[in-house]
């Protein structure tokens, strides 16, 4: 009997915030007996448009935030956390 452990990101899916976008990652962690997987559990993360892309290990998932995230929806992006902190911060 071989144990292993799999991860593999098995959904990336890009997502309308207002005028900006994030692409929801979920990473599937198989744990496999003898090539057979016998048991698997879900991990989920966000890439919102100033994420650090040398994290970005998968091509695919790499690929989609480089046509994504434009310099358009970065500012928007940027325009968004600036009045968000705006709002929590009134003078």
């Amino acid at each position: 009997m071989t144990l292993s452990k799999k991860t593999i990101i098995d959904k990336a899916e890009t997502v309308k915030v207002r005028d900006h976008y994030c692409i929801q990652i979920r990473e599937r962690n198989q744990i496999m007996e003898d090539g057979k997987e016998i048991s698997a559990s879900f991990q989920r993360y966000v890439l919102s448009p100033d994420s650090d892309v040398s994290k970005i290990t998968d091509p695919v998932v790499l690929a989609q935030f480089q046509a994504v995230m434009t310099d358009s929806v970065k500012a928007n992006y940027q325009a968004f956390k600036e009045a968000k902190e705006a709002e929590s911060n009134p003078a």
